[in-house]
């Protein structure tokens, strides 16, 4: 007898690979120009900031003794170290600190080190200068720091509290000039305004950003001229972006039909 075979099983048709339905990401929606840009100008005064946080920190260190030796009124440390800061502080107020004139300070700077470690192979000018700037012992206690601080801290308060009341905002149709505790106000149109960025001061820029703003409104002979803006490219970005919006709509022309 011959044994026959047993029935081969159907071999299973390839299932019909499913379509990968591509979704895509809905495209962010394009950013919304502000509808108002507000600007703050402020006193020069602010540029102190680095003063003022230089004798709060100290304030708190001579309060808890540190560095402060047995029978000195404070640490000379603490002391010289504040008087450099605040001399080089108001160096700000001093100059106008522009691109051409910081770049030759530093250059006069390097020439003034290097001329002082090439006299110092002829002679020990540095351990000269050692000895002279090591003699300066600057002493003040912990009352100084802190009258310091909160004295400077109230003025850059009240400076903080004046600009809530004085400054300019900017929208689609005009400037308004906000100022006075009573809510004065006084308006420029954006038609045809003009816009001028200046950094004069580069040492004013690293502090705060901070430059100045000139707007030039067409139906005004006076330009209007903010200084001390912080922030000010931020600002001038976003003016610009306003503006052009502005400019875009008055420029539709409508389709035809």
């Amino acid at each position: 007898m011959t044994a026959t075979p047993p029935p081969a099983s159907p071999t299973p048709s390839p299932s019909p690979a499913p379509t990968a339905t591509q979704t895509q990401a809905p495209a962010p929606p394009p950013e919304r120009a502000p509808e108002s840009v507000i600007i703050r100008p402020w006193p020069k005064v602010v540029f102190l900031y680095p003063t003022f946080l230089c004798a709060s920190i100290f304030f708190l260190l001579s309060w808890l003794g540190i560095g402060k030796a047995e029978g000195q009124v404070g640490s000379a440390v603490l002391g010289n170290t504040f008087m450099l800061v605040l001399l080089l502080n108001l160096l700000v107020f001093s100059f106008d600190f522009s691109r051409i004139k910081s770049i030759t300070i530093v250059i006069s700077i390097i020439a003034i080190v290097l001329a002082v470690l090439w006299l110092d192979t002829k002679a020990d000018l540095t351990g000269y200068l050692g000895k002279l700037f090591g003699s300066i012992d600057i002493q003040a206690n912990t009352g100084f720091y802190g009258f310091f601080a909160a004295g400077l801290g109230f003025l850059l308060l009240l400076v903080f509290v004046n600009t809530r009341f004085n400054y300019y905002e900017v929208n689609a149709r005009e400037i308004l000039h906000h100022h006075g505790y009573l809510g004065d106000i006084q308006r420029w149109s954006t038609e045809g305004l003009e816009m001028n960025k200046e950094i004069s001061d580069v040492v004013e820029f690293l502090l705060l950003r901070s430059g100045r703003l000139i707007f030039q409104p067409a139906t005004s002979k006076k330009a209007i001229v903010l200084d001390n803006v912080a922030s000010v490219n931020r600002i001038e970005q976003q003016v610009n972006d306003l503006l052009s919006v502005v400019a875009v709509r008055l420029n539709q022309q409508p389709g035809p039909g």
